[in-house]
């Protein structure tokens, strides 16, 4: 009788510790919360509290990665030796998935982690060739490479951009809030007001504009597929 109970009190320790072992899809995964979905992208919002860590979750894509806040994180992957990295706000990166990562990360900074994921599907890609980047006037390149290009903009209070057609297939995420008028050819000027974290999803050739109308500075990060 001794027996049994010091085995049902060890299961009692031990399952939910082999439980979390075993891995669940990126879209399982609790603190990944799917925010837009279509053939071509996913965007996961990830919120990691300080001292909060994921289950281990599997990434299948490559994918982009825009940061909202600073952070400071252990990335451990189920098989390797684990990475502590920090990030700065508005930071971008590319991740390639030649095969398939599983791993966990954990908050290990006093301030709460937030990433926006985006997933670019192996549907993902465009019908023409990217516009030149200097004729993109008010965007500054972030990042490129053979599967994206990723454009930072940065508008101060009242500062506007020139009237913009998108000749790739284009997410935008916004980085910092702010109030902003955009303007479309065929529409009447509207008024948005933006929080970190959105997500607008541009087909090719969606033209527009847009103006700061807030009193701080608008941050906005465009992953245009290729």
């Amino acid at each position: 009788m001794k027996f049994l109970i010091c085995l049902l009190l060890l299961l009692t320790f031990l399952l939910p510790a082999l439980a979390q072992q075993s891995p669940v899809p990126i879209e399982k995964e609790p603190l990944h919360l799917l925010k837009f979905e279509n053939q071509y992208v996913r965007a996961f919002d990830v919120f990691i509290p300080t001292g909060k860590t994921t289950l281990f979750h599997i990434h299948k894509h490559d994918g982009v990665g825009v940061r909202l806040t600073d952070s400071r994180i252990r990335d451990e992957p189920q098989e390797g030796a684990p990475e502590e990295i920090s990030f700065k706000r508005g930071e971008v990166s590319f991740a390639y998935r030649p095969n398939p990562l599983t791993h966990r990360v954990s908050n290990i900074g006093s301030t709460d982690f937030r990433n926006i994921f985006i997933e670019t599907l192996p549907s993902a890609g465009a019908s023409t060739d990217a516009k030149p980047l200097e004729n993109v006037v008010g965007y500054t390149l972030a990042l490129e490479n053979n599967r994206v290009r990723v454009l930072r903009l940065v508008l101060a209070p009242g500062e506007s951009t020139e009237m913009r057609a998108h000749a790739l297939r284009t997410l935008s995420i916004v980085v910092s809030k702010g109030k902003i008028v955009v303007e479309t050819p065929d529409k009447k000027p509207q008024t948005k007001k933006f929080k970190p974290g959105d997500t607008e999803w541009h087909e090719v050739g969606t033209k527009y504009s847009l103006k700061n109308v807030g009193s701080a500075a608008f941050e906005i990060v465009d992953i245009e597929l290729k």
